[in-house]
Parts: C-alpha cells; structure tokens; sequence
C-alpha cells in the first residue's frame, strides 16, 4: 500500500510539473506526431484541390518572367549562406559529440551519448536519406524557375504526382527546410527546459529557410511545408524507438 501510494504521489508530482520539466512522454510524442499529420493531411487537399497555389506564391516573388529578385539580393544571399554553414557545423559538431561521449561518456552540452546518437539519427534519416537520397532523387518534380509558368520549359506537377520528368536534385522537397526544422525539433525531443523554445525556433526558422528557398524560386511552398511535416514525424518516430517502446509513460 505505501508503494503504491509512493507511485501515485510522484506520479501526482509530475502531472504538477510543466511539460518542459521532463523528456517528453508518449502523450506529447503522440500530440506532436498528430498535429504533423494533420498539417501534411491539409496540405494534400489544399495542393491536390488547387495545384494553381502554388504557383501563384511562387508568381508573388517573381519581379518578371523567370526573374526571381531575392536570388540576387545581398541580404538574403547572405542569410542563406549563413544557414547552409551553420548546417554543416551542426553535422560537424553532433558527430564530434557522438565520439567523445561514447568514447568517455561525458556529458556534452549537458546531453549523454543517448541523446546526441539521437540527434545523429535523426539528422542522418531525415535530411540526408529521406530527402536528399530518396525524394529529391527520384520524386520527379521541378523547381518553380524550371516550370513553364514561372518562365522555364519544364511542366509543373502537384506536390503528391511523382511522375515528373526531373531526373535528379528535383523540387520536392526542399532540403534547406528539412535540415532547419530536424535540427531543432530534434532538440526539442531530448532538451527540456529549452523544448518550447526550440519547438517555436523549429517552426519560425523552418519560415524563414521556406521564405527564402520559395522567394528564390528553388521551391515550392508546399515543397518546404511537407518537408517540416516529414522531418517531425521522423524526429518523432525515431524518438518513440529509441526512448518510448520500451517505456510506460
């Protein structure tokens, strides 16, 4: 009976606690995998629906035919060179924290080797393979400045129609946004007083590479919105293997 109370008290004492107070849960993962499904779910219809969409965001940047302005501004050259640097550190820096942790099993960074062999994964899985490997390479699809609407010679598809004629480093989907919004919501999985802020820095920094990849015509904007949806749910997924299947919370 006193065990059992004990159980209830801490139990108690963790629903008291804001959700940042621990790793999260199941419940939490389940809600983040949720709302991510729901977003990719919304913007099927909305893409399949009206395939113009598209086109018409991509037509705002435009400042003549095939001219896309942003991709000769200083600012914005400069952002996006900053973010691609910042990408490759950051692979740099979680490798590098994978062999010193597991080799002398500190913490770095306040993060054991558990949880830096996550950011590993996820970063390996989601950017890198599901991405880079898998959908650029063989999804079909053409990047805004290629299509005949927007100034080039190329037929636009919908976001969902794999069966365009692009043979490699193709439109869908963007892998500036998937490599900014894993980075970050993978953070989110395995910090804890930090996780509302890198889930805010997940979605306004995936905005900001979205903004600039759609504004320079290497994108579509559903191209950068199913790349957030798939890199949460891998940041999810990988998340619920290697730190929920065999956990009762």
């Amino acid at each position: 009976m006193a065990a059992s109370n004990g159980a209830e008290a801490e139990n108690t004492r963790q629903d008291d606690q804001p959700f940042w107070a621990h790793l999260p849960g199941r419940g939490e993962t389940a809600r983040v995998a949720l709302v991510a499904m729901a977003l990719g779910a919304v913007t099927a219809f909305v893409f399949t629906v009206w395939p113009e969409l598209d086109i018409a965001v991509s037509h705002a940047f435009q400042a003549g035919r095939d001219v896309f302005p942003m991709t000769q501004a200083w600012f914005w050259r400069f952002l996006r060179d900053v973010f691609l640097k910042g990408f490759t550190a950051w692979y740099v820096l979680v490798t590098i924290a994978c062999l010193v942790t597991f080799s002398q099993r500190p913490r770095l960074l306040n993060l054991d080797f558990r949880r830096w062999l996550y950011l590993m994964a996820c970063s390996l899985t989601g950017p890198l393979l599901l991405v880079n490997v898998i959908l650029k390479e063989h999804w079909g699809r053409w990047r805004p400045r290629e299509v005949i609407q927007l100034g080039g010679g190329e037929l636009h598809t919908t976001p969902l129609d794999w069966s365009g004629t692009c043979a490699d480093n193709c439109s869908f989907v963007s892998g500036e946004v998937a490599s900014m919004v894993m980075a970050f919501m993978a953070l989110a999985f395995v910090t804890t007083a930090w996780r509302p802020i890198f889930y805010a820095l997940a979605i306004v920094m995936g905005l900001v590479s979205a903004l600039i990849r759609v504004g320079q015509g290497g994108h579509f904007i559903s191209d950068a919105l199913f790349a957030g949806v798939f890199m949460t749910l891998v940041a999810a997924g990988i998340y619920w293997v290697m730190f929920l299947r065999q956990s009762k919370r």
